[in-house]
């Protein structure tokens, strides 16, 4: 009995100990996060009315004494977003009280931190979002023409103010949550840090954002003593975690980057097939939109083949064609693309896409879209051979809309050609993402290059792909034999299409215009029609 006792007696010692240990930790904390505060005291002055996005969501029992706070702001340029159910009964009060029609309504069943993403995305980067979470609403009318005297401040980029809690009124700091910041600050997190297993999460959105936030901000989050906010529910803290932090930004974050112009280059490899380069460069000049330069690193077997690219060099004089040598191709292939690729006295583009010769264009790509789409979503690559049209395309909850015709998906929850990150089929990168690859890998051909980059793929990351596949591989023989890929099977040797070349003909690309394939690689046999006088 003693000796129950005594163990009984550890026990609790052990227990108050180790929760007066975590109450110590609290302190520390709390004394940390105070000491580091940054606190903004509105003294630039105002020299406009900045614009503000209020998104508010529903929350049972509150919901109208949340909107009459926003609707009563003593400020006119700002709207009001509220994500309500279809049969809420705020719908009858703002048809009553929203006589500016200040709120856009939104019916949605969807996760909260895909409210917060499309609507982030869809304000301009300069607009100042405004987070009401439920329960949550305005302290006084003066809120945003309070917040507007602290933005006026060049320097202040997100703001955090203290909260009044309701019934009591206690004023709380709540440590990492940040109700007010520019749309162009929560652009710049990735839409991957916003999925879980390829759909939007189902996690507190303020856990996902606000962290990266932090981050992103560096040290432009400030803090200020009016509390602006009442709130009824009880904030969980939001956890900063290593893997979701983020370089804090370099430009303004009401410069919207994504809205840059781009210049984006075209890499191809071709060897011993001038037939197939000569079709791809014909259906790149005929459906390539806002192409800077086209590289060429090819590699003749003899002077027959160098022949055949000379013709080809004589009908394109526009591109930049880069030849291995013929006794040491092996070692010149590597530092070869990486001058296409990295020197700025060649080429100043910050994007490139990867092709092989034996691909051919089938609609328009627009490069400068697609640049700027990867910089909107933080996307990794487009995928310019994948579309819904494959037969292996994502289903509708693996895929998510990023605009009208096209879409993402996260590698991990897919197989095949879908879960190849680094793939140079037609495939466009930012050229500062694949850098430390290409620069340290140990690679002396295409094909090897791809495979040892797919062993470093990160299928965390989210692709982008067209509706509808926009260019597709035509396999007509086997060029390099293994190293890391699955053999081809041959249909006509490249002796046998040089052979046709020579005899003046190329490939009929017109007659894949359009094609709905079921798959990248297209098995048919092309028809060969005469090149009009070389295109001199």
């Amino acid at each position: 009995m003693r000796r129950f006792f005594g163990i009984f007696i550890f026990i609790v010692l052990g227990f108050l100990l180790g929760f007066g240990v975590r109450e110590v930790q609290g302190e520390i904390r709390a004394k940390r996060e105070a000491k580091e505060r940054k606190f903004s005291y509105a003294t630039a002055p105002v020299l406009e009315e900045k614009a503000f996005v209020v998104l508010i969501f529903e929350e049972e029992g509150r919901s109208e004494e949340t909107l009459l706070t926003a609707l009563n702001q003593e400020y006119d340029a700002y709207r009001v977003i509220y994500f309500g159910s279809e049969n809420s009964a705020a719908k009858l009060f703002l048809k009553n009280y929203d006589l500016e029609g200040k709120v856009t309504y939104v019916e949605s069943h969807k996760e909260k931190s895909e409210l917060v993403y499309r609507a982030v995305h869809a304000a301009e980067s300069k607009e100042i979002v405004v987070m009401l979470g439920g329960g949550d609403s305005f302290s006084s009318r003066q809120v945003l023409s309070t917040l507007n005297k602290h933005f006026a401040d060049s320097d202040v980029w997100m703001l955090s103010s203290q909260t009044l809690h309701y019934p009591t009124y206690e004023k709380t700091w709540n440590p990492g949550y940040f109700q007010a910041f520019y749309a162009g600050l929560a652009k710049q997190i990735r839409l991957e840090t916003f999925l879980m297993d390829g759909a939007f999460t189902r996690e507190h959105y303020e856990k996902v954002l606000f962290p990266r936030l932090s981050s992103v901000a560096g040290s432009h989050a400030y803090q200020m003593k009016e509390p602006l906010f009442i709130s009824g529910a009880s904030r969980a803290l939001p956890l900063m975690d290593e893997e979701g932090t983020y370089a804090p930004a370099k430009e303004y974050p009401w410069h919207d980057i994504s809205k840059d112009e781009e210049r984006v280059d075209l890499l191809v490899f071709s060897y011993n097939r001038p037939l197939q380069l000569y079709a791809f460069l014909e259906s790149s000049e005929k459906y390539l939109e806002n192409l800077h330069r086209m590289f060429v690193i090819y590699r003749a077997g003899n002077d027959h083949y160098e022949k055949g690219y000379k013709k080809v060099k004589e009908a394109f004089p526009n591109v930049i064609y880069m030849k291995q040598s013929v006794d040491h191709p092996s070692e010149d292939f590597a530092p070869t693309v990486q001058k296409a690729l990295f020197d700025r006295d060649i080429s100043s583009a910050r994007f490139v896409t990867f092709a092989f010769d034996d691909f051919v264009l089938k609609e328009e790509i627009d490069l400068q879209e697609a640049a700027c789409l990867l910089k909107e979503t933080g996307a990794y690559g487009f995928y310019f051979c994948l579309g819904n049209n494959l037969q292996n395309h994502p289903q509708e909850e693996k895929k998510i809309l990023i605009q009208e015709g096209i879409y993402g998906w996260q590698f991990s929850t897919m197989e095949g050609a879908w879960r190849v990150p680094n793939s140079v089929r037609m495939t466009l990168f930012k050229k500062e993402e694949i850098a430390g690859d290409f620069l340290y890998m140990k690679y002396h051909n295409p094909n090897l290059l791809e495979a040892l980059w797919s062993e470093k793929a990160d299928l965390s990351r989210i692709g982008l792909y067209y509706d509808r596949s926009k260019a597709l591989s035509l396999p007509l023989n086997l060029t390099v034999e293994g190293e890391g890929i699955e053999e081809k099977v041959s249909k006509m040797s490249t002796k046998e299409l040089l052979t046709l070349f020579d005899q003046g003909l190329k490939m009929d690309i017109t007659s894949i215009q359009k094609v709905d394939n079921r798959a990248i690689d297209l098995s048919i046999k092309p028809t060969f029609i005469q090149r009009q006088g070389d295109r001199k």
